[in-house]
């Protein structure tokens, strides 16, 4: 390892001596690089002083690529596809999606490993955002209801599965996570099933919105005493 280190150090206090004159490719004579000779990758103007074309070749699972963090120096290597260079090992290692960290992903990868992928009677399959986020709503046996990102069951919204097709637990996901920074003052008006009511209220003004809660064009707007003639 010290002997790596300083060879490291050696060549990254000798990048700033390499200099590439203006004329360095005139005498150079290039080897052709083609897809049929290189097991690897073509990188244009890859070799020393960017005079030719290189073949960096593929590195497997495992493979030694400490040689690869050698700056200034042409790289004939690099890890496969799917792979990158580990800096504490340096070794080649698989890549990790985030998306396949986060607790909603994880569960859902602990359920098809149990079940091989298919459905069983009375086993909670989580639905997923495209981060590994679990969605607002989810669904057990004959019940749907709300959640947060990281799974945590909102209280008081819940839905038979018959009734939930519209369901969207929108209103109570934003509501929690609002709740969550410690902020006072904004109201939410969510039905049971934690959709937005068809009107939210700021202050004492109330207006029409969307499935988003969003304020729609044109809402009429009334005092939060007169909702009831409220028409949206």
């Amino acid at each position: 390892m010290k002997v790596l280190l300083l060879c490291l150090s050696i060549v990254y206090g000798a990048q700033g001596f390499i200099v590439c004159p203006p004329d360095a490719c005139a005498l150079v004579r290039c080897a052709a690089v083609t897809a049929e000779n290189c097991n690897g990758v073509i990188k244009q103007n890859g070799g020393y002083c960017g005079c030719c074309d290189a073949c960096q070749t593929y590195l497997a699972e495992g493979d030694d690529c400490s040689f690869t963090f050698l700056l200034g120096v042409p790289s004939t290597a690099q890890c496969g596809p799917g792979l990158h260079c580990n800096m504490h090992t340096h070794k080649c290692t698989a890549n990790t999606n985030k998306r396949d960290l986060n607790p909603c992903a994880l569960e859902l990868a602990g359920y098809s490993s149990t079940h091989n992928g298919l459905p069983l009677l009375g086993a909670h399959k989580p639905v997923c955002d495209s981060d590994g986020y679990y969605q607002p709503k989810q669904c057990s046996g004959s019940q749907c209801y709300c959640v947060a990102k990281e799974g945590q069951t909102i209280q008081g919204y819940m839905a038979n599965v018959w009734e939930a097709q519209h369901m969207t637990c929108q209103c109570a996901r934003d509501q929690y996570e609002y709740m969550q920074t410690g902020l006072i003052g904004r109201l939410f008006y969510c039905t049971s099933d934690g959709n937005y009511q068809n009107y939210q209220c700021l202050g004492d003004t109330c207006h029409c919105t969307d499935s988003n809660g969003n304020v729609m064009a044109n809402s009429p707007s009334v005092n939060i005493g007169q909702i009831d003639i409220l028409k949206c």
